[in-house]
């Protein structure tokens, strides 16, 4: 697959032209849920960030899922090897595979399985995402209840993280927020629909996706705010046709 635009996975705004906020997502009943806190990089077109910005919480998570992969607990689809390494060589090899279960897998054949589940990614533009975290921080509480708000009692993040919450507060506040946000909305974390996959998006497109967010969201000044600053971003290309 060439060069392709996801939108944001809380706004459905194209992520063309922005940074973006990956999240690690696995099924349940029903829908998804977040097993991962918050990466951030820039939309790569492909599906996934690159410019990762590395710190404690993408070493735990890489830490993770290469010692799964070297307990026979994460496997990965070896037509990837060549692209990604297998197991993956990088935080970004490791999006990656998140990124084809969502564009290039099914059960039968998945990308890539956590103890027999595929882990997919959500995109959120990085505008939205610190709007959202400003606007509906925690106002109580901990990181540990923070934690088991949005991750329940799964034991992939609470290996991932386990003795080192009290480092990663930013991080784990943030993510409380956009799915608390989520949450109230009615919509909880979801996966691009397939007829989303395999376009680029043009300026009237990228247009029409914000009219729709701003229409939407109106009622969230923090959200119709980040809207803006996102708007200013990629002005160039919302002219493109």
């Amino acid at each position: 697959m060439g060069f392709y635009d996801l939108r944001c996975a809380v706004t459905g705004i194209s992520l063309r032209g922005t940074d973006a906020v990956a999240v690690g997502l696995m099924a349940t009943e029903g829908g998804y849920r977040p097993v991962t806190l918050g990466i951030s990089g820039c939309y790569n077109r492909l599906g996934s960030i690159d410019g990762i910005e590395e710190d404690l919480n993408t070493d735990l998570v890489f830490a993770y899922f290469s010692r799964s992969a070297r307990g026979g607990d994460f496997i990965t689809d070896t037509e990837y090897a060549d692209a990604y390494g297998d197991p993956p060589r990088d935080i970004e090899a490791l999006l990656s595979y998140f990124e084809r279960n969502v564009s290039d897998s099914s059960e039968v054949c998945p990308a890539a399985t956590l103890f027999g589940r595929r882990v997919f990614s959500a995109l959120v533009a990085r505008p939205v995402w610190h709007a959202l975290a400003d606007a509906f921080a925690p106002a109580d509480g901990t990181p540990e209840a923070w934690c088991g708000e949005v991750f329940g009692d799964a034991p992939e993040p609470e290996e991932m993280y386990r003795g080192r919450r009290a480092e990663l507060v930013p991080h784990i506040r943030a993510l409380t927020s956009v799915n608390r946000f989520l949450g109230a909305r009615g919509t909880g974390w979801t996966l691009p629909d397939d007829d989303e996959i395999g376009s680029q998006h043009f300026g009237s497109e990228m247009r029409e996706f914000l009219d729709g967010a701003r229409a939407r969201l109106r009622d969230v000044p923090s959200a119709l705010g980040a809207l803006d600053v996102y708007a200013e971003e990629v002005g160039e290309l919302l002219e493109d046709n």
